[in-house]
């Protein structure tokens, strides 16, 4: 069984760490893994054997080339890659691999305002016999202030309505904030309306109350949202959640 991982999420919530965790976790377990990294502007991958978008386009010559931003230059990259699949063809056959991770940018943009994820997602389904999970990643740091969890929690409905696969949210760093009691951690991992209601009404302004209140009955409409903890520097954590994406596709 082929299983694939797309690993989401904001900058700076640990996707490289957990790409690199979860790699190191499979290779001890004697599980052959690949890393495909399709952030053109990543510096440096800790994993070897990896596929590498920037073999194919450095976003550097991009940016250089063309006058863009980074961002613009991001876009670009990810349309180049969509237009040369034949070269990703050719990387995934040369690793013959069952365990494929897809560290992705943080940029809302690829999810949100393009296609370019979707339409690779639907390739890979149509080519290749890998089962795709969506992981999204938040920063459990984000609890402290209800305004930026919100915020994460519309991003991650968002990616799983746009890609269409099986997806798993998650709180990260967990282990930073071992000293908060599980009862006051639990309403984050399970988030309900009242919890945005109350809170965010003292904290959003009058302006934009309407809006606010519009984003949380679409969030509670779907009732779709709930994030899994998971403490990085726990081997353990890291196998059982493997182990629930196996169990996923029997």
């Amino acid at each position: 069984m082929k299983i694939g991982q797309f690993v989401m999420g904001p900058a700076g919530c640990g996707k490289s760490t957990y790409c690199l965790e979860i790699y190191k976790n499979l290779v001890s377990l004697k599980n052959s893994v690949t890393v495909i990294n399709l952030d053109p502007s990543v510096e440096n991958l800790e994993y070897p054997d990896s596929i590498d978008i920037r073999d194919l386009v450095k976003i550097e010559d991009v940016m250089e080339e063309f006058s863009l931003g980074p961002n613009g230059g991001l876009i670009f990259c990810m349309e180049y890659f969509m237009d040369n699949m034949a070269w990703f063809d050719n990387q995934i056959e040369i690793k013959e691999k069952n365990n494929f991770i897809f560290d992705l940018p943080g940029q809302i943009e690829l999810y949100t305002h393009c296609s370019l994820i979707r339409d690779f997602i639907i390739y890979l389904k149509k080519t290749s016999d890998v089962n795709l999970h969506g992981i999204f990643l938040l920063d459990c740091q984000f609890i402290g202030d209800l305004g930026k969890f919100f915020g994460g929690t519309i991003t991650a409905l968002s990616c799983m309505l746009s890609l269409e696969i099986p997806h798993y949210n998650i709180l990260t760093k967990i282990d930073l904030i071992n000293h908060i009691p599980y009862s006051v951690l639990e309403k984050f991992l399970f988030p309900c309306h009242e919890l945005f209601t109350k809170e965010l009404k003292e904290i959003i302004s009058p302006k934009y109350r309407r809006l606010t209140h519009s984003l949380v009955k679409l969030l509670i409409d779907f009732s779709m949202i709930q994030f899994i903890p998971l403490d990085l520097t726990r081997p353990d954590q890291l196998t059982n959640f493997l182990e629930l994406l196996r169990m996923q596709m029997e």
